[in-house]
C-alpha cells in the first residue's frame, strides 16, 4: 500500500463585504485512473459538497482537507488523482487594497520585505548544477520546477465557468495535485495551484518527506481588492503568521510582497 497525503487548505483573508463560495468539486482528468482517489473532507472526516461558503471566521478559515490515495494495495506508477476547487466571489469590498496615496495611474502599492533571511520554497529553488551520482536503475530526482512533473501545466488550463454578466462576481480555482506516486512509494512533492479569472496561476509546493506519518504543509490563502483598479489578487502561503502579515498589509492598501509567500495572482473583478 503506497499509503496516503492529506493537504490542509485555508483561507486566511477575505475582504469585508465579500462571501466566497466554493461552487464545484471536480475529480482531474475528467475520467481519472480507477486506482487513485482525490476527496475533500471537513474536519469531522465528513466528505463535503458542494456548494458551500468558506471564510477566515468559518472553521478557523478551513476550506478542507484534500485526501489522495490509491484505490487498492497496488496502484500503477502515475501521477495519480487531482481535485479542482471552483469557488466565486460575490458582493461590495467595504476594506480593499487601494492605490497608493502618491500615485494618479491606479495602481497598485507594492513593498517588499527586507531579505532578513534566504527562504528557498521548493517550486522556486534550483535544480542542483551537479548532481549526485546514481545506479543505472534509479530515477533522476524529482524537480518541481519541471513541468513535467506535474499532470496540470500552467498555460494550458481550460477557461473558468462564466457567471451571468448582471452578477458582479470573481471566479477562481485551486487544483491539488502531486508529483509521481511510486509502486510503494508516495510522491516527492505536493501542489496547491491557485488562479483567478483567465490569470496566470501559481503554486504552493509543499515537498513530502519519505516516513507514511508526515505531511505536507498547509497552504493558506489570502485575498485583496482594489476597486479603483477592479483588480482581485491572491496569494498563497505555509505559514500563518505570513498570511497575518498580508492581511494587516490589505487593510492599510498595499499587495505585499513578502518573500516566505508564494506570489500575487490578478484579475479582474468584474
Amino acid at each position: 500500500m503506497v499509503g496516503t497525503i492529506k493537504q490542509q487548505l485555508y483561507i486566511s483573508g477575505v475582504p469585508q463585504g465579500l462571501t466566497m463560495t466554493v461552487t464545484a468539486l471536480n475529480l482531474l482528468p475528467p475520467d481519472p485512473p480507477k486506482e487513485w482517489r482525490a476527496t475533500l473532507y471537513d474536519r469531522s472526516g465528513r466528505e463535503r459538497k458542494a456548494p458551500f461558503v468558506i471564510g477566515p471566521n468559518i472553521d478557523g478559515g478551513h476550506i478542507g482537507e484534500v485526501k489522495m490515495y490509491g484505490a487498492h494495495a497496488f496502484p500503477s506508477n502515475s501521477l495519480g488523482a487531482r481535485l479542482e476547487i471552483l469557488w466565486k466571489l460575490e458582493g461590495n469590498a467595504t476594506r480593499v487594497a487601494a492605490r497608493s496615496g502618491d500615485s494618479d495611474d491606479g495602481a497598485v502599492a507594492y513593498v517588499t520585505v527586507p531579505p532578513e533571511e534566504e527562504v528557498e520554497h521548493p517550486a522556486l529553488k534550483p535544480a542542483d548544477a551537479e548532481p549526485e551520482p546514481r545506479g543505472a536503475d534509479e530515477k533522476p530526482p524529482v524537480d518541481p520546477n519541471d513541468p513535467a512533473s506535474w499532470q496540470t501545466k500552467l498555460d494550458a488550463l481550460p477557461p473558468l465557468p462564466q457567471l451571468r454578466a448582471a452578477e458582479p462576481a470573481r471566479t477562481g480555482r485551486f487544483i491539488v495535485e502531486t508529483t509521481e506516486w511510486g509502486l510503494v512509494q508516495r510522491p516527492d512533492y505536493v501542489s496547491v495551484l491557485y488562479q483567478v479569472g483567465s490569470a496566470t496561476p501559481l503554486r504552493v509546493v509543499s515537498k513530502v518527506a519519505a516516513t507514511i506519518i508526515d505531511m505536507p504543509d498547509d497552504a493558506l490563502f489570502v485575498i485583496g481588492v482594489n476597486t479603483k483598479t477592479q483588480e482581485i489578487g491572491i496569494n498563497g502561503v505555509q505559514q500563518k503568521d505570513v498570511a497575518n502579515t498580508l492581511v494587516s498589509y490589505l487593510v492599510q492598501g498595499i499587495f505585499y510582497a513578502h518573500e516566505k509567500a508564494f506570489g500575487w495572482v490578478f484579475g479582474k473583478f468584474w
